[in-house]
């Protein structure tokens, strides 16, 4: 985001899925947790990997983690003012599971934090955010995401725009739309300079869907009295930026 990703978010990006009729806003919030990673001098995604596989055979000696799903957010396009290899997202149904597993990561896990102090550096952002799906790919899979950092129109609230942008996305889901969206509330660690309302995600399952997507979108925009009334709730997203996504866990 400068923020999140400046931080980038998730979801294999596996996401907890929700089931849900597909003509209501009916997906229930969940959490997730962002962490900006940076790799120490002479280390990289190899030594990760396999500290990821020590981390999943040690989470799965207890059942604090059966509903914690985990992501690498490898940096694409993005403007480099915070430096960083990779994101964390870790992404929990709700507060209750995911402060359960930070409990038992905070007593137990020593061992491994230490090893993971040898791979990266210290110091870097984390963030605490609520997010809300909006639509998922039709798998329910992400292979790359896009983030912006948004502000909300004058007047409006996060569930007027919440409304119009799934009513947008059904009916652009009928038109052949095949990308995930969420929309994303920064709540603790979040920087003083971060100036915006929400952090919007549009995923797909590879980076070729989203290209498609895009040319989709602007051959059907004239179409779809959605997206207007989307519009006129004013508002505006910048600082885009991508990232691969590399499922870890869940």
């Amino acid at each position: 985001m400068k923020f999140l990703l400046s931080f980038s978010l998730f979801f294999t990006f596996a996401l907890v899925a929700d089931n849900h009729d597909a003509d209501k806003p009916a997906y229930e919030p969940n959490v997730a947790e962002y962490y900006v990673s940076t790799f120490k001098e002479g280390k990289d995604m190899d030594d990760m990997m396999k500290w990821v596989e020590k981390f999943n055979t040690w989470a799965g000696e207890t059942d604090h983690f059966d509903n914690y799903a985990a992501a690498l957010l490898v940096p694409y396009y993005h403007s480099g003012e915070q430096p960083h290899d990779f994101v964390w997202v870790g992404i929990s149904p709700n507060p209750e599971e995911m402060h359960k597993g930070n409990d038992h990561w905070f007593s137990n896990g020593t061992k491994l934090l230490a090893e993971l102090n040898k791979i990266l550096d210290q110091g870097n952002q984390t963030t605490y955010t609520w997010q809300r799906t909006v639509s998922e790919t039709p798998s329910g899979q992400n292979g790359y995401v896009v983030y912006s950092d948004c502000k909300l129109g004058e007047g409006v609230t996060a569930q007027q725009f919440y409304d119009a942008y799934h009513a947008y996305a059904v009916a652009a889901k009928k038109l052949g739309d095949v990308a995930g969206r969420k929309m994303i509330f920064p709540n603790t660690g979040v920087p003083s300079t971060w100036d915006y309302d929400f952090v919007q995600a549009v995923s797909t399952e590879t980076i070729a869907d989203y290209g498609k997507n895009w040319t989709n979108f602007w051959n059907n925009a004239d179409e779809m009295p959605e997206l207007e009334a989307l519009q006129e709730l004013g508002g505006t997203c910048e600082n885009e930026r991508s990232y691969g996504i590399v499922s870890v866990r869940g």
